[in-house]
């Protein structure tokens, strides 16, 4: 990805996250950037709503979390950004990612952790 971001750069304007496990390393993600230089980070945020995001997730991310602790946190980031920036969509849908598989799921705008103006 990291290749094909960088030999794209002129054309392809999008910053790429990737997330997976294995045995070695376990969980990882990696933020690949506009320019194609890819790092391993604990997080990462990305999208039109993600600048409105960046204080909550610093404050309140911990590396051991529970599945559903990580998953409420997303939820509550992602409602926060919903709620701020106009083009950020109406549904959440996650992702979590473990040796076992993929945990899905899907939560829909009227049942948001909050209300729409975000509080």
């Amino acid at each position: 990805m990291a290749s094909l971001c960088y030999n794209n750069k002129e054309h392809l304007l999008a910053g790429v996250i990737i997330a997976g496990w294995d045995p070695v390393d376990g969980g990882s993600v990696y933020s690949i950037a506009l320019g194609g230089a890819c790092v391993k980070v604990p997080f990462a945020l990305s999208g039109s709503g993600s600048t409105y995001i960046y204080g909550l997730m610093d404050s309140e991310f911990r590396t051991d979390f529970t599945l559903e602790q990580a998953r409420a946190l997303v939820k509550k980031a992602c409602a926060h950004a919903m709620a701020r920036d106009g083009s950020s969509g109406g549904i959440i849908r996650t992702v979590v990612i473990t040796k076992d598989g993929n945990d899905r799921d899907y939560t829909r705008g009227d049942q948001l952790p909050f209300g729409p103006t975000g509080y």
